[in-house]
């Protein structure tokens, strides 16, 4: 999977085949919002229009995320989530790609710290157990040739939902928390596919 490299003028844009967005820096949530604001947070609306105001705008670039998320959709990215609790199995994340660090990705979390994961091609088990396609073919054990991970204490799996289209922790390995941006809430452009995202918690674990 290749990559093409387009400059004009300081602006530069990285059309990768895998990746769900193209990159800009993260801009930094304002200092204000730290634990004495989480009380204020807790207060009816308070929190949807703050997450909706301070929300990441993204067009997503390439299949990667197919069907969940298409070419040219706009999403928006809730910032404030993963302020309130580590990111959650199943959700669908703007992170950063280890070896691009200035380049954003979208891509679903799998794999939570301490979970053992083995994916193979398009099949992929957590715990033992198969993960999201892979559970509609019954309980089956993962197959010898798959490649697994332990998680650390600090490492989540990120796989896209189009594997044959997607460079994910398949490619670069599990990633940080300081990596993961903010979680995907809703598709607003266009108007006709509005919707809301929701997770995936599809694994079975004796953990979870």
């Amino acid at each position: 999977m290749g990559g093409l490299l387009l400059r004009k003028g300081l602006r530069c844009t990285i059309y990768y085949k895998a990746f769900a967005v193209s990159h800009s820096k993260e801009d930094p949530l304002p200092t204000i919002l730290t634990a004495p604001l989480r009380t204020f947070l807790r207060l009816p609306g308070v929190y949807p229009l703050l997450a909706f105001l301070l929300g990441r705008r993204v067009v997503v670039r390439g299949w990667s995320m197919h069907p969940t998320l298409s070419p040219e959709e706009r999403v928006l990215f809730d910032r404030l989530a993963y302020r309130r609790g580590p990111p959650r199995r199943g959700d669908v994340v703007l992170a950063s790609h280890p070896k691009r660090p200035r380049t954003r990705i979208v891509k679903r979390v799998v794999g939570l710290p301490g979970d053992r994961v083995a994916v193979d091609g398009d099949r992929c088990w957590v715990n033992g157990m198969p993960y999201g396609d892979t559970a509609d073919a019954g309980p089956v054990e993962p197959l010898a040739s798959a490649r697994t991970w332990t998680l650390g204490d600090d490492e989540w799996l990120l796989l896209g939902d189009a594997p044959y289209a997607s460079t994910d922790s398949r490619d670069f390995g599990p990633v940080g928390r300081d990596l993961i941006h903010a979680r995907a809430w809703l598709v607003y452009w266009p108007v006709s596919r509005m919707r809301v995202i929701q997770g995936q918690e599809t694994a079975a674990s004796s953990d979870d």
